[in-house]
């Protein structure tokens, strides 16, 4: 210390210069006083600690003594500076500040200026902290947070990579599903088939044997067709890329026409259908799906209920939504398994029961696509009395359902009907009524009476089915000159997909409306005129293309081929064409590009265009097809008799045009 202890004065003086004394030897910060020209005359034992100085080492030298070597000049300047206007104040604000210690070393420091005056004139008191263990703290949490940072920036750049293996594989399962759709399907579509013309009877009569394999085949590749959409359905819906395409329509037509397709199935058990069905039951839902779901439903309790049980189908308007509910006299199901069929995988045991295993997907799919609608599904079952599954659909909104019946254009025109019974008298008796010019004949000239009289069609009333009863229809089909006359059979619900695969135009049911004889009869013969249709089949899949040359040939059509897109338009801009199937997925030029090019184009932009194909279509397939293509059918469901009936249905349209 200097200037201190005084050395006279009041003993107040004496004890205040003690306090004083105590009060800056206890402080934490090094404390200064230095007189206006820089000298140090006073520090405290915080000062000595930090700078490694004696205190009478230091009092007396300059401030710049603890100054770093290459601040000093500077500083010199910075306090005179000061001694012009000094102030209280930090020092080197948002500076870092460093003081040199005695061994020469450099420490982080704080330094707060205060002016004061004395008897011995203007001072400055120096308060200086050391900060080197808040500093190498800071180092250390920087230190820590740069490794944190480098490891999270490591970690990010992993996820990213990550992320990008996740959306490629994703992208190459979707490639895969899609690819698989077509690759497995369209072969399976082609056998299933060929298959079909062949117990059909197209290519002559199947002895025992031979119709017993070719069942085998058509049954086997319709199991394998099944499991492969069971399997590729899961796939999407797990992975979220199934998407629903919601329209209202009426939901009890779908539950007939999948009792339609499944029918064939029950008759061979000798199972009979209850149809209870309320009328105009409007839903919003997709349809596609929903005939899905009642496929799923309907198939299994055909295969669970012996030979000739019942399987009720319900279709209803409740207050909650469009219940369905189908109910069959099976085997049953016990009820600890109730919750456990809807899980993936998960079979009831029916090995013992000699009913053939399938993937244990179906209820796991119904009950996710139901789900994906807003609806839910439970099952009701007993063992040996049979089981009841029911689901409900939301209510669609309000629709508005009208049609407007139109009265046909009857013609006097020669038909040659082949029948026998009093059925068939009536049906002459209303159709000459009509201003037609009915001619009866036998089965077995019927050919020959087509060949002389020239009739503008044939209403053809069958007895019971079987190969040898509906040659005749064949025979029509395979002469050149009689291949072309429309044919209108009468039949049963059962029959009605095999007639129309055999050749018929369109199919009556027994037994007959008048009014609806007269409509399709007119419809058939409008169809037609002169030069038959030709429709152009456009598929890479050679076999595929013979497949469908079969099938419409079979019913009076005739057929261009094309393997491609390109090949296409060389076709339609020489040849004249009424309709066009294609498939989407080609090389070169894909189904969608071919349906655009043809719609760019004023002389095909409104000819009909149906689309067969086994791809899954995404959004922009779907939007474009929506928009450009008259009709669609998948290859990875039953699809021949709406198909052969839609096509009639376009091809009248582009005749009454």
């Amino acid at each position: 210390m200097a200037d201190w202890p005084p050395s006279a004065g009041p003993n107040v003086h004496i004890q205040s210069y003690w306090r004083f004394r105590d009060l800056l030897e206890a402080a934490p910060d090094g404390i200064l006083e230095v007189e206006r020209d820089g000298t140090i005359v006073l520090m405290n034992a915080a000062a000595e600690r930090i700078f490694g100085y004696k205190r009478e080492e230091l009092l007396g030298q300059y401030i710049e003594v603890l100054v770093p070597e290459s601040l000093k000049r500077r500083h010199i300047g910075h306090r005179t500076e000061y001694a012009e206007n000094p102030v209280t104040r930090p020092m080197g604000t948002g500076l870092e500040l460093f003081a040199r210690r005695k061994d020469g070393s450099n420490l982080p420091v704080e330094i707060s200026l205060s002016p004061i005056r004395s008897p011995q004139g203007s001072r400055v008191i120096a308060i200086v902290r050391d900060i080197s263990n808040r500093k190498q703290a800071e180092a250390q949490i920087n230190a820590m947070h740069q490794e944190f940072t480098a490891e999270l920036a490591a970690k990010n750049q992993q996820l990213e990579i990550r992320n990008r293996e996740i959306e490629r594989a994703n992208r190459l399962k979707s490639e895969f599903l899609a690819s698989m759709s077509h690759e497995l399907r369209t072969p399976l579509h082609t056998i299933i088939g060929f298959a079909d013309l062949l117990a059909e009877g197209l290519k002559g009569t199947l002895n025992p044997d031979q119709k017993r394999f070719v069942g085998h085949i058509q049954r086997d590749a319709r199991h394998l067709l099944e499991l492969i959409n069971d399997v590729l359905d899961l796939s999407k819906i797990e992975a979220g890329h199934l998407e629903l395409h919601p329209e209202t329509f009426n939901a009890a037509d779908v539950a007939g026409e999948t009792i339609d397709n499944l029918r064939p199935q029950a008759v061979g058990k000798q199972i009979t259908f209850v149809e209870s069905f309320d009328a105009n039951v409007m839903i919003t839902a997709d349809r596609v799906r929903l005939k899905e779901i009642l496929y799923n439903l309907v198939s299994n309790a055909i295969k669970f209920t012996p030979e000739k049980g019942q399987i009720t189908v319900v279709c209803s308007e409740q207050t909650d939504g469009v219940f369905f509910a189908v109910t069959d006299t099976g085997i049953g199901i016990d009820p600890a398994e109730h919750q456990a069929i809807f899980d993936k995988f998960y079979q009831v045991g029916s090995t013992t029961r000699g009913i053939r295993e399938g993937t244990g997907l179906g209820l796991a799919i119904t009950k996710s696509l139901i789900e994906m609608h807003g609806g839910k599904i439970w099952v009701e079952s007993t063992p040996g009395q049979g089981s009841r599954f029911q689901f409900v659909f939301p209510r669609a909104e309000s629709v508005s359902h009208a049609e407007t019946a139109v009265e046909p254009d009857h013609r006097s025109e020669r038909v040659v009907l082949v029948g026998m019974g009093q059925a068939d008298e009536d049906v002459s008796a209303f159709l000459k009524q009509k201003g037609y010019d009915v001619v009866a004949s036998e089965a077995e000239q019927l050919v020959a009476t087509c060949r002389t009289l020239r009739p503008v069609a044939v209403v053809l009333d069958l007895p019971t089915p079987g190969a040898e009863s509906w040659r005749v229809l064949q025979d029509i089909r395979a002469h050149d000159d009689t291949a072309q006359i429309p044919i209108l059979a009468l039949a049963t619900d059962q029959n009605q997909s095999t007639l129309v695969s055999l050749g018929a135009n369109a199919v009556v049911p027994k037994p007959v409306d008048p009014a609806l004889l007269v409509e399709k009869l007119s419809n058939v013969i409008r169809r037609l005129p002169g030069e038959p249709p030709r429709i152009l089949l456009v598929d890479d899949d050679a076999e595929a293309r013979e497949l469908l040359h079969e099938t419409l040939r079979s019913a009076g059509l005739l057929t261009v081929s094309a393997a491609g897109g390109k090949q296409a338009l060389e076709i339609l801009a020489r040849s004249p064409i009424s309709a066009v199937i294609v498939d989407l997925v080609m090389p070169e030029m894909s189904g969608i590009e071919l349906i655009l090019r043809m719609r760019q184009n004023p002389a095909f932009a409104q000819l009909p265009v149906i689309v067969l194909t086994a791809k899954e279509m995404d959004l922009n397939d779907i939007e474009v097809v929506g928009r450009h293509a008259s009709a669609v059918f998948l290859k990875a469901v039953p699809w021949k008799k709406d198909f052969l009936t839609q096509l009639y249905e376009l091809l009248q349209q582009v005749t009454k045009a």
